[in-house]
């Protein structure tokens, strides 16, 4: 049953200024809630405040990994098997102890759902090969050695064995697995972290209290009691309950207008920070007319990055130079970048195998993500002073990651940031230039080249910074050189939220910005 709001007139909970409620308001609907399906942002939010991961982060930037289900760890001589000491006396919210058993399966859950956060150890994980030691010490042996592995950690969530098999459905998408309790979980939570799952009504609130018996730290303070994720469509809503006072944070997605507006109301603070948020315009490499690398030097030539930088976003964002953020170790601060020139776009144009009026082709965009709608818009404008023909089209987020499978329906070109999921500079170059990332949202570009293949992959078998950073660097520069996608910026994000609350840091790490037992409200 749904909980009614205290004033009993809206399904949509309010915040207590009393500080025994925080409410967050989104335009995102999670499409799952289960810690093995979740992958978004949102997705990310809810699961991080139910599940306890194997590691953490910390709120430095950039954000460093820190103990947590697994307490500490040691390697294996030939850099493959993980041996993960497990903190005893953990609870989950069903009173069992979190033992070996329940990170084995929720590992080998993970792999064999592939779904969610189990990109990270795709390829590299067999589910065999995590296996218990005894009840509180677990190996995970690679196929290959993988130096991001114990950053990934933190996307690894910990779930209830017990709790899920007694609600598994016997018919099912995993064999004798059967559901793998995939209904259960999208109505209940097994898992033993800071906030326990009260009530979910899918289409506009998720309603969280504080677990009392969490084995962790809450911040010193008055802590929130209750966590209330309201899902509204409507960014005037969110503004409006943002400035009366009955939402306690926003998301990132609201108009670039609504963020400045409410950086003027004098309860609230607008975060704007560019930590690690690349956006990049990616050009389907392997369609017409992207598949010419003189047409995609045009683009990027014909691109208006301060425009975008000091018109569209209005200050605060980083130019891009190259696929990766500078502020990433590894970083190829020698990569010439693309300037706008629409004189050098047009003798790219005369190179290529297409003559102008023969170019004709999609920018799509995100339904209601107005910064990538403008960006469109601007370099549409600039298009057609050289004759070409660049029609807009939006679609729901949901429609252009299915597109993103099916190599002939991908978009062929189209905006997107990043998500900055682990700390590594893998995090970025291998899911969107790497050939076998092809099909992800994050591979728009569908971009193929054999050495940055293999140096991609020989940068993951090197324990050290000092061998690997060598080999990004020069897979920067030829990404760079093929003009593999438009870099356009290091996107500073905004949050908006009351004075009221107290803790929060925006150091990009997805879901980690949200950590609420780490938030307090000022009395």
């Amino acid at each position: 049953m749904f909980l009614a709001g205290r004033s009993g007139a809206s399904s949509q909970q309010e915040s207590d200024p009393s500080g025994t409620d925080f409410v967050y308001v989104t335009a995102q609907t999670p499409s799952s809630i289960d810690p093995m399906k979740a992958s978004d942002e949102f997705e990310a939010i809810m699961v991080h405040n139910v599940y306890d991961p194997l590691m953490y982060y910390n709120q430095k930037s950039p954000p460093e990994v820190i103990p947590w289900i697994a307490e500490d760890y040691s390697v294996s001589d030939d850099n493959k098997t993980y041996t993960l000491s497990i903190r005893e006396g953990v609870k989950f919210h069903s009173g069992n102890d979190l033992t070996a058993d329940d990170v084995v399966y929720s590992f080998r859950r993970m792999m064999n759902m592939q779904q969610g956060f189990s990109f990270m150890w795709a390829g590299l994980v067999d589910p065999q090969n995590v296996t218990k030691v005894d009840d509180y010490t677990v190996d995970v042996t690679l196929n290959n050695v993988f130096a991001p592995f114990i950053a990934t950690l933190p996307y690894m969530f910990i779930v209830d064995k017990e709790e899920v098999q007694a609600n598994t459905k016997d018919s099912g998408d995993y064999g004798e697995q059967g559901d793998y309790g995939s209904e259960w979980l999208e109505s209940n939570v097994a898992g033993s972290g800071p906030y326990e799952l009260e009530n979910r009504n899918r289409k506009t609130n998720i309603r969280l209290s504080k677990n009392e018996d969490w084995w962790g730290e809450f911040a010193d303070g008055n802590t929130y009691e209750q966590v209330d994720l309201n899902m509204i469509q409507e960014a005037s809503t969110m503004v409006g309950m943002m400035e009366e006072g009955n939402a306690d944070m926003s998301e990132q997605w609201l108009p670039l207008e609504s963020y400045q507006r409410l950086a003027n109301h004098p309860d609230i603070n607008v975060s704007t920070e560019a930590t690690f948020s690349p956006m990049y315009v990616f050009m389907h490499n392997q369609r017409q007319p992207f598949d010419d690398v003189n047409v995609r030097k045009a683009m990027s030539h014909a691109f208006d990055y301060e425009t975008v930088l000091n018109g569209i976003m209005a200050g605060e964002s980083e130019n891009l130079d190259g696929p990766l953020p500078s502020a990433m170790w590894g970083h190829n601060d020698d990569i010439e970048t693309y300037e706008t020139d629409l004189d050098k776009a047009k003798e790219f144009i005369d190179q290529s195998q297409y003559s102008a009026d023969e170019l004709d082709f999609t920018y799509t965009y995100v339904t209601g993500l107005t910064i990538r709608e403008n960006i469109g818009l601007m370099l549409q404008s600039n298009l057609n002073e050289l004759g070409v023909n660049m029609q807009i089209e939006k679609q729901p987020w949901s429609r252009i990651v299915s597109r993103h499978t099916n190599k002939s329906e991908s978009p062929q070109m189209i905006a997107t940031t990043l998500s900055f999921s682990y700390v590594d500079p893998d995090v970025f170059l291998y899911p969107a230039w790497h050939s076998s990332q092809h099909g992800s949202w994050q591979s728009g570009s569908w971009y193929q080249n054999d050495r940055v293949d293999q140096l991609l992959d020989e940068a993951r078998t090197k324990l050290e910074r000092e061998a690997r950073a060598p080999l990004y660097k020069e897979a920067q520069k030829i990404i760079n050189d093929e003009a593999a996608g438009i870099f356009v910026m290091n996107q500073a994000v905004r949050w908006a939220f009351n004075n009221r609350v107290n803790g929060f840091v925006d150091n990009g790490v997805t879901g980690y910005i949200h950590t609420y037992h780490r938030f307090t409200e000022q009395a």
